[in-house]
């Protein structure tokens, strides 16, 4: 056992995590995910697909990320990611990464996308970098490790 993970609350090596419901993080990993490459806007639309919510539900939520200041929202035009939610989706997508990572390349599982983001979320940040120990493969394009390439993963 390691006594090099960092010591603190489940997220303190995510600024901000803690401030956000999960809800809140799957939306920001979802616009992370759908810009990828770009810096074009994210439609509701692709946002809705994506997640698999109504219309509505996406135009509330990314109104309350725009008023917090996680995202840039534009009605008809789509939304962007600001720097803070930059950040914060890049720590949940890290997350997402080492846990979709693990399961695939230790227990040859494959799990869902939102059964892995949930796991990532919610485990406590000793277990994620438990995880990341026993990952030696390369991370998904969506693992800020990897330089949004998917090339470069340090994990």
């Amino acid at each position: 056992m390691s006594s090099d993970y960092p010591t603190g609350s489940a997220t303190s090596h995510f600024p901000g995590l803690s401030e956000v419901e999960r809800s809140n993080a799957r939306y920001l990993f979802a616009i992370s995910v759908l810009s990828t490459g770009s810096a074009e806007r994210v439609t509701t639309g692709e946002i809705r697909k994506y997640l698999d919510v109504t219309p509505a539900s996406v135009t509330e939520m990314l109104a309350k990320l725009d008023e917090r200041g996680f995202v840039d929202y534009e009605k008809y035009r789509g939304v962007r990611l600001t720097d803070n939610g930059e950040e914060l989706a890049s720590r949940v997508a890290w997350r997402f990464c080492i846990v979709t990572s693990f399961f695939d390349s230790v227990l040859d599982t494959t799990l869902e996308d939102h059964t892995a983001f949930d796991i990532g979320f919610t485990l406590p940040e000793k277990g994620v970098y438990r995880l990341r120990e026993r990952v030696n493969t390369p991370c998904l394009e969506t693992c800020p490790e990897s330089g949004r390439s998917g090339t470069a993963c340090l994990v």
